[in-house]
């Protein structure tokens, strides 16, 4: 009995030192190990935009980037699309006009888990170089409506990568404090003159009125919408962009898809089957704010 009792009070022993010892590491090797998180953290949105120092809004996922006057330049944030293989770790800079300055994907050995030599492509420069100087519905692949190319036999890991970065760019945008670059829906524009403070501009080319482009809101189906959209002299749209929109992801949020943007460029955007509310009410407030803004197109 007293051999057992001596055996129960030694492992006690043991179990409390043990439990010291394992608490001084923690304690000890914790602060370093953030440390240098941190570091790794830094150094890679380093890679993305130019900036002299990033002050963090929201941890490890949005910064405001500065330059050595505290003076606004940016913004980076990090995204983590759903890819072939698990999520897709990315960190994306962007300058004062929504204009994409450069794209950093984590690394195999960082946890990315794509396909060895196919989907893992998307860490490769000619890949994310792509997205440098786009905007928002710039950043989506060819076949999707926008200017970037897929990698061959890896379509679900860049379509992943595109969807993010726009997906992130639409979310974080308004940290910018500065409206989405205006030639996004009024691409033949080379300069734009404000007539309503923040909501309406002449679209010029070569210092001759061409259109109009303005901001304008409408309640959906959860949250209110915000949209951007261009008008030729013509009277027809020359696009459109959704601003902000908190809709049900993956059924109202289809208002911010480009092939039904482009509908409204064609003359022929009609209500979504199963975002009804949502699509239409974006339909009726543009042709609304068209006919607010005609004599501006005269």
């Amino acid at each position: 009995m007293t051999s057992t009792k001596n055996m129960v009070l030694t492992l006690l022993i043991v179990a409390i030192v043990c439990s010291v010892v394992l608490s001084f590491v923690y304690s000890y090797t914790e602060p370093r190990i953030a440390e240098t998180q941190a570091q790794l953290t830094l150094r890679g949105i380093k890679q993305v935009i130019n900036a002299q120092e990033f002050v963090e809004i929201i941890p490890d996922t949005l910064w405001k980037a500065v330059d050595s006057s505290g003076i606004l330049t940016g913004i980076v944030f990090r995204v983590f699309p759903q890819g072939y293989g698990g999520p897709i770790p990315i960190t994306v800079g962007l300058d004062l006009n929504g204009k994409i300055t450069g794209v950093r994907i984590a690394s195999a050995a960082e946890g990315l888990k794509e396909t060895p030599g196919l989907g893992v492509k998307i860490t490769e420069p000619e890949f994310k170089d792509q997205f440098i100087d786009k905007c928002a519905p710039e950043a989506q692949l060819k076949s999707d409506g926008g200017e970037i190319d897929a990698i061959t036999a890896a379509t679900i890991s860049s379509r992943a990568v595109c969807n993010g970065i726009k997906k992130g760019i639409e979310t974080y945008l308004n940290y910018l404090e500065t409206p989405i670059d205006k030639r996004c829906v009024f691409s033949d524009a080379r300069e734009f003159v404000e007539i309503i403070k923040d909501t309406l501009w002449y679209a010029l080319k070569d210092a001759d009125t061409i259109g109009i482009v303005f901001v304008g809101f409408t309640q959906g189906y959860l949250d209110c919408i915000e949209f951007m959209v261009g008008v030729g002299t013509d009277a027809k749209i020359s696009g459109v962009e959704i601003l902000y929109s908190s809709e049900t992801e993956g059924i109202g949020e289809a208002i911010r898809e480009k092939e039904f943007l482009n509908k409204f460029k064609e003359g022929s955007a009609e209500a979504i089957t199963g975002a009804t509310v949502s699509s239409q009410a974006l339909i009726d407030a543009i042709e609304e704010y068209i006919t607010r803004y005609k004599e501006y197109l005269k």
